[in-house]
């Protein structure tokens, strides 16, 4: 009888690691966490129409893990749930304020301030194929418990930055950069599969892996591609290194996460949310 106890469990201690332990930051680049109760056995859960990440933590409670846009508005937001009928869960988006960075680009690094008609056509056919990935929803979770970093370096730019080009306003900083030589190695942080690779414009070799449920990692201004399309990885595998390609004024990596088509600051996945 105690054998079948500990076997239990053991399987119970299973279930909760697959869960991710998010704080809730409910502001621009954040997470929102929000309860909800269904005895369905497979609830679904949209912001406007996108579906979110949601996990079940016990019976019939479950949460849904929304990402929260650099853009949003301050304000009462809400999710839809959809099980046996549909209701709707309101939270609260707060202010939240984050720093400026000035970058200078010199000589041909130039082109990224202000590309050419021959540029801008690239950018316009790699727009659309981004954002189809930052699309995609797989059904599932592919991972177990908490993210690891990919890399040990120290971080150089932390997410949500409002950034200068050569004094030329452009979108904030949608991820966080991790210092380190070129050649260094990049491990994946949490298990997935490669979606995309490829070489762009503004990010350089650029590797996507999904992780389930919208929540897709990316990792730009690689030197290597360590894996292939398609491929499952399993957290701390060896995906690529650190390097300097794409719109990058040193060696480093920048590391991007999305959640429900959105930039989140990637510190929050684990637990390390004073880079906010």
């Amino acid at each position: 009888m105690k054998k079948i106890n500990v076997i239990i469990l053991l399987l119970l201690s299973n279930i909760a690691l697959a869960n991710i332990d998010i704080e809730d930051t409910p502001i621009p680049g954040g997470i929102a966490v929000v309860d909800f109760q269904s005895n369905h056995s497979n609830p679904k859960a949209f912001y406007g129409i996108v579906p979110v990440y949601i996990q079940h933590i016990k019976d019939q409670y479950w949460q849904a893990l929304i990402g929260i846009p650099l853009l949003a508005k301050v304000g009462e937001k809400y999710i839809t749930i959809k099980d046996f009928s549909t209701q709707k869960i309101t939270f609260t988006v707060h202010e939240h304020h984050y720093k400026e960075q000035h970058i200078a680009l010199t000589g041909k690094k130039k082109k990224y301030v202000n590309p050419s008609l021959k540029h801008m056509n690239r950018i316009k056919r790699e727009r659309t194929i981004l954002s189809k990935t930052r699309k995609l929803f797989s059904e599932k979770s592919l991972f177990n418990g908490q993210f690891i970093r990919p890399v040990k370096g120290v971080i150089t730019s932390p997410f949500g930055l409002k950034r200068f080009y050569n004094e030329q306003a452009r979108r904030a900083h949608t991820g966080v950069d991790f210092a380190g030589n070129i050649g260094t190695l990049i491990h994946a942080p949490a298990d997935g599969k490669v979606i995309l690779i490829g070489h762009f414009f503004f990010n350089g070799n650029t590797i996507f892996i999904d992780h389930g449920q919208g929540l897709i990692s990316v990792y730009i201004h690689m030197n290597k591609h360590l894996v292939k399309q398609g491929q499952l990885v399993k957290k701390g595998d060896k995906i690529g290194t650190i390097g300097q390609t794409g719109r990058a004024t040193g060696a480093h990596l920048h590391w991007g996460i999305y959640l429900n088509q959105t930039t989140i600051n990637p510190n929050l996945l684990f637990g390390v949310s004073d880079e906010i």
